[in-house]
């Protein structure tokens, strides 16, 4: 038997954090969501996760300074961090410690397209087509993602 891919998502949007728990939940994943970025790096302390989800936005410290201390980890899970293209600023870490995907928000297709090639290099042979009403097909409905 196949255990099930863990994957932790960081956003203090709840709406954003149930649609993607939900999405994932579709992918054959093992979904949870935390707001606090410092809860997130607890808890990855002492847990296996195999992707990490985080909001550009963390409400109690910079995506950029927790990336890093994720990478840091020992074991630490495949990274992708999701963004807005409109007001975005570039993220910055320490790139030596590793890379992370990074997924824009205004683009649902592609960041649908990119997840799924995440999971399937993840090998678990597990992934599966997400229903439409989990991803919209266009930027104007981004809000519900």
């Amino acid at each position: 038997m196949v255990s099930r891919r863990r994957t932790l998502i960081v956003n203090n949007n709840q709406q954003e954090s149930d649609a993607l728990v939900q999405l994932f939940d579709s992918f054959g994943h093992e979904a949870s969501a935390m707001w606090s970025g410092r809860d997130a790096l607890d808890y990855l302390a002492t847990n296996r996760i195999d992707l990490l989800l985080v909001d550009q936005f963390l409400a109690e410290m910079y995506v950029g300074d927790f990336i890093e201390r994720v990478l840091r980890l020992p074991n630490h899970p495949r990274v992708a961090i999701t963004k807005g293209g409109g007001n975005s600023k570039s993220i910055k870490y320490d790139k030596s410690l590793g890379e992370c995907q990074v997924l824009e928000k205004e683009q649902p297709d592609q960041m649908y397209q990119t997840l799924l090639t995440a999971f399937s290099e993840l090998g678990d042979g597990q992934v599966n087509r997400a229903p439409a009403s989990l991803f919209p097909e266009s930027a104007e409905r981004v809000g519900q993602f």
